[in-house]
């Protein structure tokens, strides 16, 4: 992975709040970055592939309370998402874009609904 063309030309997308972490996403060309700040100064970063997360709208555009189970049956035959941690942060990317949102949460389980456009 070439970390200087990863963190290059960075535009910040949204915030997004879920059951245990907060996450920043930030839009590259290809692909976007989730950003989980820890205590002090430290955090984690994950990148998404900008074709998993529209593959992921295709799939499951205009439907309402989805999961990740849900979500990663839908994705099964994906070679850009292979597990649920994968599609659980593509789901994040669209609620940080404006694509998704959560709709409710039940003990640690998140609901999402995705918008059917990317508009």
């Amino acid at each position: 992975m070439n970390y200087r063309s990863l963190f290059s030309d960075l535009r910040y997308r949204g915030f997004v709040r879920s059951a245990k972490r907060n996450y920043h996403i930030a839009e590259g060309v290809s692909h976007y970055v989730l950003f989980s700040p820890g205590k002090g100064t430290g955090g984690n970063f994950t990148v998404v592939a900008r074709k998993a997360v529209d593959y992921l709208v295709r799939r499951l555009g205009g439907k309402r309370a989805v999961t990740s189970a849900d979500a990663l049956a839908a994705c099964k035959r994906s070679k850009f998402l292979n597990d649920r941690f994968e599609v659980l942060n593509a789901l994040y990317v669209l609620v940080g874009t404006k694509r998704a949102r959560i709709s409710k949460m039940v003990g640690q389980t998140l609901y999402f609904d995705v918008r059917k456009h990317a508009g």
